[in-house]
């Protein structure tokens, strides 16, 4: 639930400038990007190519890095780059139509999809303030990411929040949302620890079930072998990722890509990456069973970003939705100010200081300030039930 009265008053001010100076930029840019819209190098390019090249080549050599590249620099003519297949065959399923229909439709259905169902699930997780909330995530830089280079992010943001809204009432309809977030399944790397601990058994069946649903639809409608050179290639992937130099891995959110981007050996950037990892899973575990609701699910939708090696500012649209589940009026500015700096911070990976920026370090710094509101509230709550007795 939103709280009637987001900020202090000078915090509320200082929200109000951003939001708009952030919808107008996003306007901008929108409308230039309709006026001369990009010829090449948008992510959509790599939505595209995937089915097609999966309907006219032996479809395990999606996996093949010198395959797949020739095809797309033969798709788009002048394009020297290469857009890997990193995700699992369950993704082929829902984006085949896209073959179906030139790359402009392709685009402006995709984008229309996502945003109406983008749309519908702020509405499902804010009832009490959706169009606010609603202006508020269109309007963040992650959005403007999300929207200019054709990302998942409108598709993956409203499945957490349709499961989330959902888990409290429906937790059938709610394991099913988070069942097929496993089309893209870093994203939804701690939910399963979050609903364990609060015994959400029927949400983890169902979520259980949609995955296992999908896993065999795309073994029926593809080779099961493409599991194997998933589970084989990924790894493979990421590691050259990491190893490369002429990749801005600032692009990337996660402490390991940070850590790499200081120069620190990628063998210390993964333990760090897994420590942190396993802080995100055992306080989101405890927020899940003893804070109240909003905080945890806040906890979640941050931590997530700590908790995987490979996740990019697109994907945080989902941030902003977790500040406004903290804040009340008695939130300190200090705190409104961070929250500033995590919703513009895919505009400093844009601008000169992505060289320096470290998108991971104001983002940790929010996590832990949640979770001492999150583990204080629970620690209130608890004294309050002793303190009344049976």
């Amino acid at each position: 639930m939103m709280p009637r009265r987001a900020t202090t008053n000078p915090g509320k001010l200082i929200v109000t400038a951003m939001l708009g100076a952030c919808a107008a930029l996003n306007l901008a840019v929108l409308a230039l990007c309709l006026l001369h819209p990009p010829a090449l190098n948008s992510d959509f390019m790599a939505f595209w190519s995937f089915p097609r090249f999966a309907a006219t080549h032996p479809i395990a050599q999606i996996y093949n890095a010198t395959s797949l590249q020739g095809f797309q620099q033969s798709l788009y003519p002048g394009f020297n780059s290469f857009y890997p297949y990193l995700y699992p065959p369950t993704f082929l399923l829902p984006s085949w139509w896209l073959k179906f229909f030139s790359f402009a439709a392709a685009q402006w259905l995709w984008t229309l999809a996502g945003l109406g169902i983008f749309i519908a699930a702020v509405f499902a997780f804010f009832p009490q303030r959706p169009w606010l909330m609603l202006l508020a995530l269109l309007a963040s830089p992650a959005s403007l990411l999300n929207g200019v280079t054709g990302e998942t992010a409108y598709f993956t943001t409203a499945l957490l929040f349709l499961g989330f809204a959902a888990l409290p009432r429906r937790p059938l309809l709610a394991g099913i949302a988070f069942g097929l977030l496993t089309l893209k399944p870093q994203l939804g790397v701690l939910i399963p620890f979050f609903l364990l601990a609060r015994g959400e058994w029927a949400a983890i069946v169902a979520a259980s079930a949609t995955a296992l649903g999908l896993i065999a639809l795309s073994c029926l409608a593809f080779p099961p072998g493409l599991w194997l050179l998933w589970a084989h290639t990924l790894p493979a992937y990421q590691t050259q990722y990491f190893a490369s130099h002429g990749l801005n891995l600032n692009i990337i959110i996660t402490p390991a890509a940070n850590l790499v981007t200081l120069g620190v050996a990628p063998a210390t950037a993964w333990a760090v990456q897994t420590l942190c990892s396993a802080l995100a899973a055992a306080l989101t575990f405890l927020a899940a069973r003893r804070a109240p609701y909003p905080l945890a699910v806040a906890m979640l939708l941050i931590g997530s970003f700590l908790a995987v090696p490979h996740a990019y500012a697109y994907d945080t649209i989902t941030l902003p939705a977790a500040m406004a589940l903290c804040l009340t009026g008695k939130t300190p500015l200090w705190q409104v100010l961070l929250g500033c700096l995590v919703y513009l911070a895919p505009l400093l990976l844009l601008s000169p200081a992505s060289h320096w920026f470290l998108y991971s370090l104001p983002e940790s710094l929010l996590f832990a300030t949640i979770a001492v509101l999150a583990l204080s509230a629970a620690g209130s709550l608890r004294k309050t039930v002793v303190d009344a007795g049976p």
